[in-house]
């Protein structure tokens, strides 16, 4: 029996709608996927890192840092790659994981702080190379 088959007859105002795969991102496999409890364990260890270093970035004495062109350049390729990232993970994850990416992109996009913007740039560029199978 084909999928059609199985269905129940059409009943009015009932829309079946196939899960289709989006241009450019690749299908979940199996060794991928996994079970909610990680998922909001991982989602909790995030946010209460994010949190750890917003408080102790509040204590940390005020400090004028020389940046020098090469830094420059260094941050801009750093920002391209999380904007690329972010974009394949917002096509990708269920709105309930890309919640804390979404988190971490805001941090990373509004503060100074060197350490919230590689943290938040870590965690978003390694939930991308994990989407695409990669370590």
């Amino acid at each position: 029996m084909s999928e059609d088959e199985k269905r129940e007859p059409f009943k009015k105002g009932m829309i079946f709608v196939k899960p289709c795969q989006l241009p450019g991102v690749k299908p979940r496999q199996e060794s991928q996927k996994k079970p909610e409890t990680e998922r909001r364990e991982d989602r909790e260890r995030i946010n209460e890192e994010l949190e750890f270093l917003m408080e102790m970035e509040d204590r940390m004495p005020r400090k004028d840092e020389k940046r020098d062109y090469e830094t420059e350049q260094m941050e801009q390729m750093i920002e391209l790659c999380v904007d690329g990232a972010m974009a394949d993970l917002r096509r990708a994850l269920p709105p309930e994981e890309l919640e804390i990416y979404e988190k971490c992109y805001r941090f990373f996009k509004r503060t100074s702080s060197k350490i919230i913007r590689d943290y938040a740039a870590e965690q978003i560029l390694r939930r991308a190379a994990n989407l695409r199978g990669e370590e």
